[in-house]
């Protein structure tokens, strides 16, 4: 009658689905699941079912929404993750975060807004349209 199931929101880094090298730059909005690891640059808005693992050579310039995130890079753009997010000690983020849980290493730079809680990091309707409007213009 009643279900226990919960979705599995620990984080899984080690497994690792796709990879955007140390000496790539992509350009352009990605959908997918499973765990993202970026070590090149990448240009456009990232809405992943799953993990992002940013190393500390790794630049995002775009909003990021994800399950689960472990930041070692730089980050120009908003993240909302819906469990945790892991800042660690060579990483920079400038835009807003919205949060489940936080973890921030010391000597990590985050510039912005930041609302935690199970809430906040609910992805919203608003978001939603706002990346499924800029996979429309980047698609033109």
């Amino acid at each position: 009658m009643f279900s226990s199931k919960k979705s599995d929101t620990t984080p899984k880094y080690d497994q690792v689905d796709t990879l955007i090298g140390k000496n790539s730059v992509f350009r352009g909005n990605m959908d997918a699941e499973g765990t993202l690891r970026i070590e090149g640059s990448m240009e456009g808005e990232l809405n992943i079912k799953g993990d992002v693992v940013l190393a500390d050579t790794g630049k995002v310039t775009g909003n990021i929404i994800a399950t689960n995130a472990h930041i070692a890079g730089k980050i120009e753009g908003n993240i909302k993750v819906a469990s945790q997010l892991h800042l660690t000690q060579t990483s920079f983020i400038d835009g807003d975060i919205e949060v489940g849980n936080l973890i921030v290493d010391e000597g990590a730079v985050f510039t912005g807004k930041c609302a935690m809680g199970n809430k906040a990091a609910q992805p919203s309707d608003e978001l939603k349209q706002e990346a499924k409007f800029n996979t429309k213009q980047s698609a033109e």
